[in-house]
């Protein structure tokens, strides 16, 4: 076997400059995951909106930040599903809905619970 058939088959980790198999995913000598990169090997920024998402899911804002919360969410999950890579916070804008829709719900019921009470 020739040096340029095992180069072509390899690849160097950028964290711990070892050689690795060119379709590897995890970098078998420090952990360097590939599947958290981009395509250039630069890291996947935070989109934005999931970040939104999940502050204005924390913080409610009389029940307004719970309405842009889910909006906010849904949007990011498609922006991040779109970006090949490039963009992460699946976990952010998960979070965002989640307490948005809990936000939601009890602004439901706590208009049904006023319109039962009159």
């Amino acid at each position: 076997m020739t040096r340029e058939s095992t180069a072509a088959d390899h690849k160097t980790c950028p964290m711990c400059a070892e050689d690795i198999q060119q379709l590897a995913l995890v970098c078998r000598h420090c952990g360097y995951d590939y599947t958290s990169r981009s395509n250039d090997g630069t890291s996947a920024k935070a989109n934005g909106l999931a970040i939104a998402a999940m502050v204005l899911g924390i913080l409610w804002i009389y029940w307004i930040g719970s309405i842009l919360a889910v909006i906010f969410g849904h949007i990011s999950l498609q922006q991040i599903r779109k970006s090949n890579g490039t963009q992460s916070g699946r976990g952010m804008a998960i979070a965002g809905l989640v307490l948005g829709y809990l936000g939601v719900v009890t602004l439901i019921l706590a208009i049904v619970g006023a319109l039962l009470v009159m």
